[in-house]
């Protein structure tokens, strides 16, 4: 890119210039979708992010993963690292266009800012004007949380428009509250249905919490792919998952978790008491996984979401084992950027 030296161009001009003209042949032009006829038997699984958080790791992204629906991307959580793990696989931020939050701890939700922030530059590179808004689906807060994440792009998006034309970030990104289970999506692709899990189980039962976490099905033409996001055992995730292809489950070595939580922290024994007991109810052991999926008549299990999950780790054999010893059908040990 060349200047003229008597041209003054403000910084942000230049800078916004600048995004505009580098984009590469794989993002200048939004993702074609395959003809009507094939898309009855694609339907492609890729898992972003098999980190359990919110802990930054190296070998593991946050959660986060990638339905593909004839050519449709569906994004399953957001959490930190997604956007450069859609570019492992081929994609951009912009070419995601439909996102589904189990719930909202941060592992799960932080970069949802980023991927509406890159997909705002995208959309500008593209000048598709046309495009349909990015669309957030989950739990109670899931508006509130676009909204905030807009307000957090409106000001870099003020200091680029102030240099260069760009069409507003206004209306390009919609947040959708699941208020109850049931059906909570449908287009011509997949039918998605949610069910409230035990990942916010209190203390006392019953205690009223407007805060949710839930698991969704996704039926597609293809097959049916089940995210139990977190949860502890939960008689509503087996009923969802009754026959279903794949379960995508977090996994969690209870004993390992623990020692390494109590060897990394200074928690006081009443802490850790409350932690242990956290991760009993509100997280699943393989066991409990092999245990729900032989039940639910589930034909395969893919594990992710590992806890412990620690960087260095090259044997999945204490988390597959244990699903294996109630569970007949196939069990993967998930990694980041595996397709199943």
């Amino acid at each position: 890119m060349r200047v003229n030296p008597s041209l003054k161009i403000s910084p942000a001009a230049l800078c916004v210039a600048v995004l505009l003209t580098l984009c590469t042949p794989s993002s200048a032009q939004p993702v074609a979708e395959p003809p009507a006829s094939q898309q009855l038997s694609s339907t492609r699984l890729i898992l972003l992010g098999t980190g359990a958080g919110p802990i930054p790791r190296k070998d593991r992204s946050q959660p986060a993963n990638l339905l593909i629906v004839g050519g449709r991307p569906y994004l399953i959580d957001a959490g930190n690292g997604v956007a450069r793990q859609l570019a492992h696989v081929g994609l951009v931020p912009s070419d995601i266009r439909t996102v589904f939050i189990t719930h909202h701890h941060i592992d799960h939700n932080a970069d949802m800012g980023a991927l509406m922030s890159y997909a705002w530059i995208e959309d500008n590179k593209r000048n598709d004007k046309g495009v349909a808004p990015m669309r957030f689906y989950g739990p109670a807060s899931t508006s509130a949380l676009v909204q905030a994440a807009h307000n957090f792009l409106a000001v870099s998006e003020r200091i680029f428009r102030a240099g260069v034309p760009m069409a507003p970030s206004a209306g390009h990104f919609e947040g959708h509250d699941v208020t109850a289970p049931g059906e909570v999506f449908r287009d011509d692709r997949v039918v998605v249905t949610a069910v409230e899990n035990t990942h916010y189980m209190t203390a006392q039962a019953g205690a009223p919490n407007s805060d949710k976490s839930y698991s969704y099905r996704f039926d597609t033409p293809g097959r049916s792919v089940v995210f139990c996001g977190d949860t502890g055992p939960s008689e509503a995730l087996g009923t969802l998952a009754k026959g279903a292809d794949v379960l995508v489950c977090e996994v969690n070595d209870l004993d390992a978790s623990m020692q390494q939580i109590a060897a990394t922290t200074k928690l006081p024994p009443l802490a850790l008491k409350a932690v242990r007991m956290h991760m009993e109810r509100q997280h699943i052991t393989p066991e409990q996984i092999g245990m729900l999926a032989q039940k639910a008549g589930v034909k395969s299990v893919v594990l992710t979401h590992f806890s412990p999950g620690m960087d260095g780790e090259t044997d999945a054999s204490k988390y597959t084992n244990g699903v294996r010893k109630h569970f007949s059908g196939s069990v993967i040990a998930g990694r980041d950027l595996l397709e199943y």
